[in-house]
C-alpha cells in the first residue's frame, strides 16, 4: 500500500516537471519569435538593379505600415509575420492603372544588419540602413 501511494507521488512529481519544461519551451519560442519581429523593424535596402549608384527597399514600421524607399512603382502599404514567413502588401503601379499585390517571402535570414527573402526564384538580400 505504501509503496503504491509512493509511485503515485512519483508519478505527479514528474508529471508537474515535464509540464514547466514544455511551458519554459512554449515562452522561450514565443519570445524567440517576438525577438524576430522587432528585428524586422527599420528600413531595408538593396543596389538599384537599374542604377547601382542608387539603394531601393523597404521600411517597415513597429505598427504594421510599410513604406517604399526610392521605387515608385511599387508602393508598399502594409507587414506582417506569419510562420516565418514576411508578408507584404504593395499596391502596383503602371501605365493608368494599379492593383494591390500580396506576397509572402520565406525568411531565410534575419539579423540586426542583414535580411534575405525568397519568393520562388526570386532572392532578395538586403542591409539594414
Amino acid at each position: 500500500m505504501k509503496r503504491n501511494a509512493l509511485l503515485g507521488v512519483m508519478l505527479v512529481v514528474v508529471t508537474s516537471c515535464t509540464q514547466t519544461s514544455k511551458q519554459n519551451a512554449q515562452g522561450d519560442g514565443q519570445y524567440e519569435t517576438e525577438n524576430n519581429k522587432n528585428l524586422l523593424i527599420g528600413s531595408w535596402v538593396e543596389p538599384n538593379p537599374i542604377n547601382k549608384n542608387e539603394v531601393q527597399g523597404v521600411t517597415i514600421s513597429n505598427d504594421g505600415t510599410a513604406k517604399s524607399i526610392n521605387m515608385a512603382t511599387l508602393v508598399y502599404k502594409k507587414w506582417w509575420k506569419e510562420d516565418g514567413k514576411l508578408i507584404l502588401v504593395a499596391e502596383s503601379i503602371g501605365n493608368g492603372s494599379s492593383s494591390l499585390d500580396t506576397t509572402k517571402y520565406e525568411i531565410i535570414k534575419l539579423t540586426d544588419k542583414e535580411l534575405e527573402l525568397k519568393d520562388r526564384a526570386l532572392t532578395i538580400s538586403y542591409k539594414k540602413q
